[in-house]
Formats: C-alpha cells, sequence, structure tokens
C-alpha cells in the first residue's frame, strides 16, 4: 500500500523521470473547487485540454487533501472487482479510464461503496468526454466536473509574473514548463547511487494473479458455487510445495464471493431466489482450515471446533449475521431458544427417571415385603389377622393392610372393629353405663350422673385407643415403609407440570422463528461441546447432521446457508497419520449434501502417506492402493499448471516493478501554500524562495530517516526473464527476488555504480543474480555447484566449468543460459560474489 504523500509524482506526472523534480507549482483558478470537490464528492472529474497541465494540479490537490489515505493507480478491472480492503483510499483514473469506465462502470461504484471516505479523481482530455458512450458511463457515476484549459486567468498570470520574472508576460501555462533553473526547486533530488532501503515481498496468499491462473480458477470456482450441482463434492488441488496452492484457493475464495454477492444482488432486485434468477448460490460461507496449525492435536475433534465456529462467527460471508443480530434483539435476557428448549427437556428427562426410581421403591420386590412381614411380632401379626379378618396372616396380607390403611374413617372403623372383637374394652364399657345408672338412682342428680357417664365413656375410650395403639405400633411403622406419595413426590409432579408448560412455550417460539435464526445458536452451541469432548467422532457426525436438517429447513432470505466451502491447506506438511486422520474426515463430511470441500496438497505426499499408513494392507501394488483409496476421496483431481518461462518473466517483472510505484520520495518538500493544508481551503500566494540549507552542526545527526526505497533498473528488469529456467515455483521467485533487493541494499555509492554497470555482460548484479537463482531454485545442488565454481581458475570460461557437472537437470539449463550471450562468461565474475551470496543459504561453512 501506497500513501498519496509518499507517491513519487513522476508516476502521475508526463515526461517525469523517477526521483525527478516536478518543479515549481504555479497555482491556479481550479485549486480551490477541486480541493473543495476532493472532500465533499465522492467522484470528481477533470475535463482537460492539451497542455493544460492538469495532472499537475490534480496531484497538488490530492497531497492537500488526501496526503493520508491510499493512492490506488489505475488498476485492472479485475483487481478492482477483487478489491476486499477497507479504509480512506483514491483511485486515480487517467490514461485508463475510458477503459475501465466504458468496460464496468459498476466496477468503479462498487469499489466507492465499500467505504464513504473513498473518493475516485479522474482526468480525461476534453474529445474523449464529447464520445456518447463514454459520456454516458462517466454520467452514470455522477462526478462533479471541472474544467481546465491552458490559458491563464488575469489572476494566474499575476502569480506567473512574480514568480517568473524574466519569462514576461506569460499567457499559457505551457511556457513556464522549461523554467524550473529560474527558481529554487523545493524538491531534493537524491543521489543516482544513494543508499537505499532494501524491501521485502512476503510469502502470502494474497496479492495480484501475475502467472494467468484466471481461467482455472474461474472453471472451478464456478463449479464449487453452481446451483446446477448437489454436493458433496471434493475437489483435490495438487501441486509441489511452494507452486501457488494457497494463492490459488485464495484466488478461488474471491471468485466465489464475487459470485455469491452477484447473486444475492440479483435475487434482491428481482425480490425472488433459485435459478431462474441465478445459476450461482447467493449464500455462501467459506472456511480455511490450516492442518499443519493442528498436526499435533486432536485432527478430528480440532476440525470439527473450527467448523462450527466459523459458522458461528460473524463476518460478511452471508447474512446469517444479520439473522442472529435479529434473534439476540428478541432474546436478550435469555438463551437461544433452542438451547433454553435443550435445558427444559434435560431437566425433565431427569426429573422422570427420579420419579420412576422412586415408584419402583414404593412397589417393593416381594423379598422386601416379605423381609418387613418377617420382622413383625407374633403380636404384629395376630393384630394384622384380626384387623384384615384372617386366621394367619401372610406378607401379601402386609403389602394389602398397607394399601387399606389410612384415615379418619379407617380408624373409626378399627375402633368398632375392636370393641367387637375386644370384650375387655366392651366390658369397661359395660360397667361404666351400669355404674351411671345407680349413681343416678342414688343421687337423683343429672348433673352429676351425666359427668360420670362422660368420664366412664372417654376412660373406655382411651383403654380401646390405647390398646389399639400399643399393638399395632410397630405395623404403622412397617407400613410406613411401603407408604404413598411423599412431599418430595408431590414437588417433583409440580415441578414436571412446570417443564410440560414451558417446553410448550418454547417449541412455540420456535417454530415461529424463521429456523435460519437459530443456525447461529446451534453452531455457537456446539463449540463448547467439542472444546470440551474433543476427538468423539459421533458426535460431530450426529451434529453435522443436525446442522444440515435444520439447513434444508430454512427458506430462502432467512439466513440459509446455500453452500459451505471448506479449504484445507498444508497437508503436506503433515505427518501421515494426520495425513489419513484429514482424508478420514473429509470423507466423514461429504456424507452430508452440504460441503465442499478443496484440498491443497502435493499428491505425492497424499500417496506416500497413504502407503505407510496401510502398509500391511497394500498388496502387490502400493501405488494402485493409495490411488484407488484416494479416487474415493477426491471427486476431481486438478494440478496447478507448472510456472513456465513467460509466467516466470512476467511474475518478477511485475514484483521488481512494482518497487517503482511503491518508492517513497525524499522528504517532502515546502511546498505552496496550498499544499501544506490538509483539510483547509487553498490559499493562492505565491510561494517564498527557500533559504539554502545550511549544513549540520557536529551535534546534529546526520542519518537520513526517510531514506529512498530500492528501485530496480531497466537493466536489472530486463535481465530477470533469462532466469527463468532456474526458478521453478512462485514461493522460490519471491524469494529470489527478496534476497537479490537485500544484497543490493548493501551497495551504495561507487559500489553500486560498479555493481549495476549498465550495459557490460560482465556487470556483477548479473553474477549475483544467476547465482541466487541456482540458490533458490537448486538448493540441493549448492554446496558441489559453488564448490565447483570456486575451484576453478579465474579466467576460465564459466561454460566450460559447468560442462563438467554431473547434474542432468542443473546442467542442461546452466549451459543454455551462457550461452545466450546475456549471463556473465568469465568464471571470475562468480567467484568474486560467492561467499556474500552463499551466506544468504541453509549451507555452513564447517
Amino acid at each position: 500500500m501506497v500513501l498519496v504523500r509518499d507517491v513519487d509524482p513522476s508516476i502521475l506526472l508526463v515526461g517525469k523521470a523517477s526521483g525527478e523534480d516536478p518543479g515549481p507549482y504555479l497555482p491556479r483558478d481550479i485549486d480551490q473547487p477541486l480541493a473543495t470537490a476532493l472532500h465533499t464528492e465522492h467522484f470528481t472529474l477533470i475535463v482537460y485540454d492539451v497542455y493544460s497541465g492538469a495532472r499537475r494540479s490534480a496531484w497538488e490537490a490530492l497531497s492537500a487533501t488526501h496526503g493520508r489515505a491510499e493512492l490506488v493507480i489505475e488498476p485492472e478491472i479485475d483487481d478492482l472487482t477483487t478489491d476486499r480492503s477497507d479504509g480512506p483510499a483514491v483511485l486515480w483514473l487517467d490514461r485508463k479510464l475510458p477503459q475501465t469506465l466504458g468496460r464496468n462502470p459498476a466496477a468503479v461504484a462498487k469499489w466507492l461503496r465499500r467505504d464513504a471516505r473513498r473518493r475516485v479523481l479522474g482526468l480525461v482530455g476534453g474529445s474523449q468526454y464529447e464520445h456518447p458512450e463514454l459520456r454516458a458511463a462517466i454520467d452514470e457515476l455522477q462526478p462533479l466536473v471541472l474544467r481546465i484549459s491552458p490559458e491563464l486567468s488575469d489572476r494566474e498570470r499575476e502569480f506567473a509574473d512574480a514568480m517568473f520574472p524574466g519569462l514576461k508576460p506569460v499567457r499559457t501555462i505551457d511556457e513556464i514548463a522549461g523554467a524550473r533553473s529560474l527558481v529554487t526547486s523545493d524538491i531534493r533530488t537524491p543521489a543516482p547511487f544513494a543508499a537505499h532501503v532494501a524491501d521485502y515481498r512476503p510469502d502470502t496468499d494474497d496479492g495480484v494473479d501475475r502467472l494467468g491462473i484466471g481461467t482455472d480458477v474461474r472453471m472451478l470456482a464456478d463449479l464449487v458455487v453452481s446451483r446446477m450441482i448437489t454436493p458433496p463434492l471434493s475437489i483435490g488441488l495438487f501441486g509441489s510445495w511452494g507452486s501457488g496452492k494457497s494463492f490459488f484457493m485464495r484466488q478461488m475464495q474471491l471468485r466465489v464471493r464475487e459470485l455469491a454477492d452477484s447473486a444475492h444482488e440479483a435475487e434482491i432486485a428481482a425480490d425472488e431466489h433459485g435459478k431462474s434468477v441465478s445459476s450461482y448460490c447467493s449464500s455462501v460461507r467459506q472456511i480455511s482450515f490450516n492442518a499443519w496449525h493442528y498436526s499435533e492435536a486432536n485432527l478430528l475433534a480440532s476440525l470439527a471446533t473450527h467448523i462450527f465456529d466459523n459458522l458461528a462467527a460473524s463476518g460478511a460471508e452471508n447474512d446469517l449475521q444479520r439473522q442472529a443480530d435479529a434473534l439476540a434483539e428478541r432474546r436478550k435476557t435469555e438463551k437461544t431458544l433452542l438451547g433454553r428448549l435443550s435445558a427444559v427437556r434435560l431437566e425433565r428427562r431427569t426429573l422422570t427417571a427420579r420419579q420412576k426410581q422412586a415408584n419402583r421403591r414404593r412397589r417393593k420386590p416381594r423379598e422386601y415385603v416379605r423381609a418387613v412381614f418377617d420382622s413383625l411380632t407374633e403380636t404384629d401379626k395376630a393384630w394384622i389377622a384380626s384387623r384384615l379378618g384372617v386366621d394367619r396372616p401372610t406378607a401379601e396380607d402386609l403389602e394389602r393392610l398397607a394399601q387399606e390403611t389410612g384415615g379418619l374413617s379407617s380408624d373409626v372403623a378399627e375402633f368398632w372393629r375392636r370393641l367387637r372383637q375386644d370384650p375387655v374394652p366392651l366390658l369397661v364399657l359395660i360397667g361404666g353405663l351400669v355404674t351411671v345408672l345407680v349413681v343416678t338412682l342414688l343421687v337423683g342428680r343429672s348433673q352429676v350422673s351425666g359427668v360420670l357417664g362422660g368420664l366412664t365413656l372417654v376412660s373406655s375410650a382411651l383403654t380401646v385407643v390405647l390398646r389399639m395403639r400399643a399393638s399395632a405400633g410397630r405395623i404403622h411403622e412397617a407400613l410406613g415403609k411401603l407408604g404413598g406419595p411423599s412431599d418430595e413426590d408431590e414437588e417433583t409432579e409440580r415441578r414436571l407440570a412446570e417443564l410440560d408448560a414451558e417446553s410448550d412455550r418454547l417449541e412455540k417460539a420456535v417454530t415461529e422463528l424463521a429456523p435460519g435464526l437459530d443456525l447461529v445458536s446451534f453452531a455457537e452451541s456446539r463449540v463448547s461441546d467439542y472444546v470440551e469432548h474433543l476427538g468423539v467422532v459421533s458426535l460431530l457426525r450426529k451434529d453435522l447432521e443436525t446442522f444440515a436438517t435444520m439447513l434444508a429447513e430454512v427458506p430462502h432470505g432467512s439466513g440459509k446457508i446455500e453452500r459451505t466451502v471448506l479449504y484445507i491447506d498444508d497437508l503436506d506438511r503433515c505427518p501421515p497419520k494426520v495425513v489419513v486422520q484429514v482424508l478420514e474426515a473429509i470423507h466423514l463430511l461429504l456424507a452430508l449434501p452440504v460441503f465442499v470441500v478443496v484440498v491443497g496438497v502435493d499428491s505425492r505426499w497424499l500417496k506416500k502417506a497413504v502407503e505407510q499408513h496401510y502398509e500391511q494392507m497394500l498388496g502387490d501394488d502400493p501405488e494402485t492402493f493409495a490411488e484407488n483409496y484416494l479416487e474415493k476421496i477426491f471427486q476431481v483431481p486438478f494440478t496447478l499448471s507448472p510456472m513456465d518461462d513467460p509466467g516466470f518473466a512476467g511474475l518478477v517483472r511485475g514484483l521488481a516493478a512494482s518497487e517503482v510505484q511503491d518508492a517513497a520520495p525524499e522528504p517532502a518538500p515546502a511546498r505552496t501554500a496550498q499544499a501544506t493544508v490538509d483539510h483547509a481551503p487553498l490559499a493562492v500566494e505565491p510561494p517564498p524562495r527557500r533559504e539554502e540549507a545550511s549544513p549540520p552542526s557536529s551535534g546534529q545527526s546526520t542519518i537520513d530517516l526517510r531514506p529512498p526505497r530500492l528501485v530496480i533498473s531497466t537493466a536489472e528488469l530486463e535481465f530477470l526473464p533469462t532466469l527463468a529456467p532456474l526458478i521453478r515455483s512462485p514461493r522460490a521467485a519471491k524469494r529470489f527476488l527478496n534476497l537479490y533487493r537485500l544484497l543490493r541494499a548493501r551497495l551504495a555509492g561507487e559500489d553500486l555504480a560498479e555493481f549495476l554497470a549498465d550495459g557490460s555482460r560482465e556487470a556483477p548484479f548479473r553474477a549475483v543474480m544467476v547465482l541466487l537463482s541456482v540458490l533458490v531454485g537448486y538448493p540441493e545442488a549448492v554446496s558441489w555447484f559453488f564448490a565447483v565454481l570456486e575451484g576453478a581458475d579465474p579466467d576460465d570460461n564459466a561454460l566450460d566449468v559447468v560442462s563438467g557437472l554431473n547434474d542432468h537437470e542443473l546442467r542442461p539449463k546452466l549451459e543454455r543460459g551462457l550461452s545466450g550471450g546475456s549471463w556473465p562468461e568469465r568464471a571470475a565474475s562468480y567467484q568474486r560474489w560467492l561467499p556474500l551470496v552463499n551466506r544468504f543459504s541453509f549451507a555452513r561453512d564447517d
């Protein structure tokens, strides 16, 4: 990323060399409205006439208003449509404006919509602007149009007379083009061989496609997201290490997202979903899984956790997050409906099991009832016999008595029965009544006789009751062991009723909600379970089936994930056991119509891993066994195209030449007042002459805090393609350029001038590039190849030296390069740089 304030103006201006002083700037009448437009308008268009200085005015205004924004200079349409970055940025459209807007103005509009702080600054000639088709495309974006001509206004002439007194009178901006020597330049021109800062390009999966893989990417991405196919589907993306598998999958993800977004927009516009609107899925969730990162963990559990974690995560992959937010808003104070419903059902199952266990205790087994009966005395058993009216009671009689005993009516009935069967209480009662009668006759007082009669009845009743209780105490204790429901049982019944009501309420709420609202909740609920129970295959299979079932019931537009694409990378860095585990996991995923799996791996590594893991089952043909095994896993095997010579040339030239655009300028000049304010109206005062800077004192630092970044020269760029046979992968190409830039940054001044030595076949930079190419492309041959070169006579011809190499792959490539007329011929040219180049390898000096 390059900022506006750091860009080399020569990239934007016409006829300026890299690092060249652009000269003083004459304030123009367009400055004020242009600065205002860049603040307020998303698209500002400058319509200019020839020799009007439009680009310089545009650059000055852009530097003043958006110095800290990213500058995107005339990108390709594909780069613009696949851009997923955000933040303030300015798109500069100049020579490619007709091509960009004429082909796809919607891409520019979409780029602008990604961030409200983005701006487009366009420049177009007056004659082109009047073209009907281009004009229609421009008007579609509704720009603010400003015009500029080469003729100076009266006010502009006054400034020109003040700035260039030796050019009076000045009528056009073109007249001051050669006046640079008349004023002091505010831009320091760096010395051509000054020290530079080395640059570096990381080996990541992002960047621009410089190898022409777009056709292959579209072929597979379109298949992955097509509604015309029914998953499951597994694609094996095969290639050696560094061949660009990760980059290829990244490009696939961008293409899939572009297709899904376009389909989604079309369905919104049509208010309809399905194949009638788009042949591509409009809601796709893409998940990347690096197997190497989990090679020491439980692979299956790690994969399960990663999948559900990504399905539950927020993001722009589809509208799941919007639905999840709506669900959270409706249930601020409670858990998700499915989680709450599961908890209610679990509690009910627990209470039901407890209730059944209590019932089993109350329905005592025969052995337990018999044990209780055997523990009773003969008096107790006699009481049972008298109570039930049997001659000899049994354990079954005790159980029947437990069911009949209890309550007031039972006690009253027992009382009268005792009176009838037991003569003692009855005699006491009869005696009491006779006594009362006699006393009444003798005394003649009814009150006294009533009291005595009452006392007699009470004493008789107490006698009956006490005797009954004394004889049945232990019986009641035994019956208690076989008794009916307790308070705890009643509480259980009450809680079960509450849970039934709660379950009904939650089930109703779930049915009222769109099924898609709980997809995120379901995925979230599974993450913690897998963390707790890693490695449970049956749990993973069950939850994947549940997720697939839920997904099938979700209507379009309700958070439905039409396609889940899983990208698995770096499998060829894992041990055989992990490789087979991943293949087994893929087979598990492919049992469900939910997933498309894309695996980037070296097919040779896969075969070796399968052969080693199933060594005892291989038979006589291990290679056939491995291929048959992999055919079951991958329905579509696809091998990346190797990087050919034109591909290498385009890649390294693109990476190296991009340094020019990224080059940081020298310390920012003290421009005119209108170029020093970020967000204020431009002043239009003539710039004061800068005083000569005094040399630093002995106490001042002489360190240049903003040195220029390294720029690859034209001679170097032209030599790079000759190294194509030695560099065999995109990763190796990046590593080669990084090492070369680092080595080159060691040099400055005369050393750098000698190193470049443009026009000389023996230029040191050529020998260094050849040595680094061998080091990176053939690391296994570095030691003995360097030893052969080092042992040769300095005056020997390098072609004669390499002709004796015993390497049937490397030797022919070196011979072709040395015979091509551009590589250095003398062995001494290489020997000089061998020690330094060898320090950038894994070799050790013993």
